[in-house]
């Protein structure tokens, strides 16, 4: 997993709290997840405040899935991209399980 920062100083606490946050990702599936990336940013702005961006990418069975989310707090940001991510992931799961099984959306 790699965690970078743009625009701010990353420190260990919020590295810590991306890392298990985006490293609960791997127990969604039994194949690894085999890169998981995530970008924080702080867009300094003199009318709106500092906004947090988060942008989160994981690639599992060959195919990458991004998700990327603004916020005030940088915490908030990354719970709720990491719920993104979650969601595309599971999502893809059950159509792989959906289609091993045979079913094809048909009923």
């Amino acid at each position: 997993m790699i965690v970078t920062a743009k625009d701010f100083k990353l420190t260990p606490s919020i590295t810590e709290y991306a890392n298990q946050k985006f490293g609960a990702l791997e127990r969604l599936s039994r194949q690894p997840i085999t890169d998981i990336k995530v970008m924080l940013d702080v867009d300094h702005n003199q009318r709106h405040g500092n906004v947090c961006r988060v942008e989160g990418s994981a690639v599992w069975r060959g195919r990458t899935y991004k998700a990327g989310e603004k916020a005030t707090e940088m915490h908030e940001a990354i719970d709720i991209c990491v719920e993104k991510l979650e969601r595309q992931l599971r999502d893809a799961k059950e159509r792989l399980i959906s289609k091993r099984a045979g079913h094809h959306g048909l009923t």
